[in-house]
């Protein structure tokens, strides 16, 4: 298939070829304003809607766009997007406004006149160069009601004088009328003035010179036209033109001259191509040629609030301005773009049209109409009242057919002939090598029409295919594809006869190239798929769908496209958001949707139609009527206008500050003001346009917005550093942009300026020196407390040394005594248990004495009475055995070693058994226990006991033991 569209480049060459001559050709036509078919785009401004007065005296427009007006109370400024009002009170009931620079916007009117001047901020500020106050004596002041621009000088026009102010010198020379001026004019640095009854004057230096045959004229002059070296054209309130030439003053023979004399002629202005406009009292507005041949008539009928026209202005895009009797109106009289709408629902929404000599058809939801093209302001007119929604208008070999809800007629002589009865007469389509076979695509299939008798025939229907057939086409191959745009697409293959569906396959969104939205169209002949996923070819031998590269380039960057047309070099398109159409330049393509601003969204979608009604006219439906359009050699020759920015605002919580917009260096802003708000104004864009605009800002986002149509945008929370505004716009071509650059910088706070930095920078360094100077001083003193602490670590050092000695010292007496304790309780056990056997011993040897003694007295033999003798004696040998007391000794000593000592240095005079008496006590044993050890009776012992008491000289309230045991 691709290279299909590399064998198809000769015939677009060739193609393109011709329409640079049909360009060519029709450069001559398209300069002359054409209204056949529908209106100009028409903007009425009321004081209702802009909340501002609007009798309107004058009006003057600067370089840039924005509009100037002479009100009864004010100046006002638009700029596309904001009224603004400039009233001084007693010095702005103005009639005249004239713009010549930026500082120096001429204002005349009731008292005075001055200039207004632009400042930085994009304001205006008054200067008042003369002013009348009333006063008792002179209680009228002087109305100032025309400004001109002539050689270098101002001149401000009053009903007595003419005031001449020279900007240079600041002076002001006066001229002073005869009877009275009526009208001040300029044309061609010529300046003109009409003195009542005497007649025309033209001024040079200040002095005022007769234009001749015009003295004593009676005519009410409206405007005074160089029409060549030597002639001037006169316009007058109610006498039409008059030309005066060689001393002669003669009406010109125009025809226009009876049509504007009886509707008052208020403003003439000179227009493009040596045309003019004449603002009328009581019918609108005419363009006329410069030979007086009306061009165009626009009035109420068109759209224009108010038939009453106080003054008519040219602006920068050949737009005109009118300031009525009710406000102000907009007219794009030269636009390519003209509306036919149904404002008063009369003929509805229209799916198609068709021109037919100057008979203009409409197929609409309320049926077919027509109107005559020729008849500039006629409305259209229903044919048929039986005939519902009208889908389709086409002249099929000579004759033209018709589609509707109702089936297929033949429309003659303005009246429709019933051909067929289906439901829904969607498309038309021939066979491509039968001639007389006609395929019409209906709601539920296709049917096939023959031609016979030079009349269409109803043929038949396909049995095996029922689908809606809304977009039909015939491929290279002769089957017929339809298009469903939420199921797919559909393959029919014909029979040879073309009267029978010999196959039918279905690609579905199942397939990987197909989605919803689908639909077809021819370019260059070749049949072309599209959908959300692209275009594609059909490549027959693989039954699958391709790429198509060439119509992907054509249509670049845009989505889910639900209309593609082509006439030729031009590519008609729309999305459910645009609608526009591709020029194609060979391999350059330029896309134009601006002229289609005012029905985004108002247009059918994919039910829309594009109709080529002439040689550079087309024509679309909309829902509430038709637009047509056309393509010229002017096409593309699209303005460049940048953004202009009309105020920025940096907004803090406590204060705004308005920043200049004029400047070349970079602007400083204090931190607090971090809120930019900026109003944007489009003022040399037509208001048919969509004025978009893109804008970013460099150092916050380097991203390009979307396209907006917002006369405000915001910035909150900006940083600290540099930043640049950016504001670009584009025309009807695309590609082509204008940009605006607006630097700023956002200072940082005080703390952390560039002053603050230097003084932190130094107080660093003066910190630093003195903290290292510090730190030096510290850092001695510290070696001098290091050594102290060394020298006093060593000697706790030391001191914990010898207290660690002293503890293991002290723990080693402990244990020594700990030992010795356990030594002494060892002794004192040995010597408890030693003391306590001798007792028990002592008492078992006493109770065998006894025992003996007893069996002695009771034995009869008395020869064992020696033997039991002698056993008791050595028993009480042993009671008395020294021995016993010397071990005694021994371990009493062991445990009291210093007792028997003590006790002899207190108490020297004892005797032996009163020591061992002692040593008993000592151990606190009673009287029997120490009777027993002493083998002595227990009475013996009490009267030892008395006896030591006495002694020791103890009282009766002492205790001997406890006294014997502190020895």
């Amino acid at each position: 298939m691709e290279n299909n569209i590399l064998f198809k480049h000769f015939k677009r060459t060739k193609l393109f070829l011709l329409s640079i001559l049909f360009l060519f050709f029709f450069k001559n036509t398209h300069s002359q304003i054409n209204d056949q078919f529908g209106n100009p785009f028409i903007k009425n401004f009321s004081k209702k809607q802009v909340k501002i007065d609007l009798r309107t005296f004058d009006i003057s427009q600067n370089k840039n766009g924005e509009m100037y007006f002479a009100t009864s109370g004010s100046l006002l400024e638009f700029d596309g997007f904001r009224w603004v009002n400039y009233s001084l009170k007693e010095e702005t009931d103005l009639r005249s406004v004239l713009y010549a620079d930026d500082q120096h916007i001429y204002t005349s009117g009731h008292g005075g006149f001055g200039y207004w001047s632009k400042n930085k901020k994009g304001i205006l500020d008054y200067s008042s160069l003369f002013f009348k106050h009333p006063s008792k004596t002179a209680p009228l002041l002087p109305v100032f009601s025309n400004i001109v621009a002539v050689d270098g000088k101002i001149l401000f026009q009053s009903f007595q004088q003419i005031h001449s102010y020279n900007p240079l010198t600041k002076k002001i020379n006066i001229i002073t009328a005869t009877k009275g001026f009526s009208a001040l004019f300029s044309s061609n640095n010529r300046a003109f003035v009409q003195d009542v009854s005497i007649g025309l004057f033209e001024i040079i230096n200040s002095e005022q010179r007769i234009i001749k045959g015009t003295e004593d004229t009676s005519l009410d002059i409206i405007e005074v036209f160089e029409e060549d070296k030597k002639g001037l054209l006169i316009a007058t309130k109610n006498n039409g033109f008059w030309h005066a030439k060689d001393g002669i003053l003669r009406k010109k023979e125009w025809k226009i001259n009876k049509e504007v004399e009886n509707y008052i002629i208020t403003d003439v202005k000179k227009y493009t191509e040596g045309n003019f406009i004449v603002g009328t009292l009581r019918n609108g507005f005419y363009i006329i040629s410069k030979d007086g041949k009306k061009v165009a008539h626009f009035n109420k009928n068109n759209g224009i609030e108010n038939n009453a026209i106080r003054n008519v202005f040219k602006d920068n895009n050949n737009n005109i301005w009118l300031a009525t009797e009710s406000g102000i109106s907009y007219a794009e009289v030269k636009s390519e773009t003209k509306y036919l709408l149904d404002t008063k629902s009369n003929f509805g929404t229209v799916y198609t049209s068709f021109l037919n000599d100057s008979i203009l058809y409409l197929g609409t939801n309320q049926g077919l109409f027509y109107k005559n093209i020729n008849k500039a302001n006629s409305e259209p007119k229903l044919i048929d009242q039986s005939a519902e929604q009208i889908w389709e208008i086409d002249k099929i070999d000579n004759q033209i057919l018709v589609g509707s809800n109702k089936g297929i007629s033949l429309l003659e002589n303005n009246s429709l002939k019933t051909i067929h009865v289906e439901g829904g007469g969607w498309v038309f389509k021939t066979h491509p090598k039968i001639n007389n076979l006609l395929y019409v695509g209906f709601y539920s299939g296709i049917a096939v029409f023959q031609k016979k008798n030079k009349q269409w025939k109803f043929l038949k229907k396909f049995d095996d295919f029922g689908e809606s057939s809304r977009f039909i086409e015939f491929d290279q191959y002769g089957q017929i594809w339809v298009a469903h745009p939420s199921k797919g697409y559909y393959r029919l293959r014909l029979s040879q006869n073309g009267l029978t569906i010999n196959e039918v396959e279905f690609y579905g969104v199942e397939n990987s190239n197909i989605e919803a939205y689908a639909y077809i169209c021819k370019i260059d002949g070749n049949l072309v798929f599209y959908n959300p996923k692209g275009f594609f070819y059909y490549d027959a031998i693989d039954n699958s769908f391709s790429k198509a590269k060439y119509p992907s380039e054509i249509f670049k960057g845009l989505k889910n496209i639900n209309y593609v047309h082509q006439n030729e070099n031009v590519f008609w398109y729309a999305t459910a958001n645009f609608l526009g159409y591709i020029l194609r330049d060979g391999n350059d393509f330029q896309k134009y949707q601006e002229p289609f601003f005012t029905v985004w969204d108002k247009h059918l979608k994919d039910f829309n139609k594009v109709e080529k009604i002439n040689n550079a006219n087309y024509a679309i439906g909309i829902d509430n009527g038709i637009v047509f359009h056309s393509i010229s050699a002017k096409t593309g020759a699209s303005l460049k206008n940048a953004p202009t920015v009309k105020l920025m605002e940096f907004i803090s919580s406590t204060d705004t500050i308005n920043a200049p917009i004029d400047i070349n260096n970079e602007l400083k802003v204090p931190h607090n003001n971090n809120f930019l708000k900026i109003k944007v104004a489009l003022p040399n864009v037509p208001l048919s346009n969509s004025r978009q605009y893109q804008y970013r800002l460099n150092g916050l986002d380097n991203e390009w917005s979307s396209w907006v149509f917002e006369p405000e945008i915001k910035f909150p929370g900006l940083t600290s550093g540099s930043y640049v505004l950016e504001l670009r716009t584009k025309r009807e071509v695309d590609s082509e942009f204008k940009m605006v650059e607006i630097p700023f910088y956002m200072e940082y706070p005080w703390y952390i300026n560039n002053t603050a930095k230097t003084i932190y920078l130094v107080s660093f360094l003066l910190f630093f020196i003195g903290y290292r100077t510090y730190l030096k001083k510290k850092n001695e003193k510290y070696v001098i407390r290091l050594k102290q602490l060394e020298k006093q670590k060593r000697v706790r050092q030391k001191e914990r040394f010898e207290l660690q000695k002293m503890a293991a010292d002290k723990e080693l007496f402990i244990l020594k005594e700990e030992n010795l304790n356990l030594e002494i309780k060892k002794k004192n056990s040995a010597l408890a248990s030693s003391t306590l056997n001798n007792i028990k011993k002592n008492e078992l040897l006493t109770d065998l004495i006894n025992d003996l003694k007893k069996i002695d007295k009771e034995i009869v033999n008395s020869a064992l009475h020696y033997s039991l003798k002698k056993v008791i004696k050595k028993i009480n040998n042993q009671l008395i055995d020294k021995e016993d007391w010397l071990s005694f000794q021994l371990h009493f000593r062991n445990s009291h070693s210093q007792f028997f000592q003590n006790l002899r240095e207190a108490h020297p005079d004892l005797s032996s058994n009163e020591i061992k008496l002692c040593a008993y006590l000592k151990l606190n044993l009673s009287s029997k226990e120490i009777a027993s050890l002493m083998n002595v009776a227990i009475r013996s012992i009490e009267q030892s006991r008395y006896r030591l008491r006495k002694k020791f000289n103890l009282g009766k309230d002492v205790n001997l033991v406890n006294y014997i045991q502190k020895i």
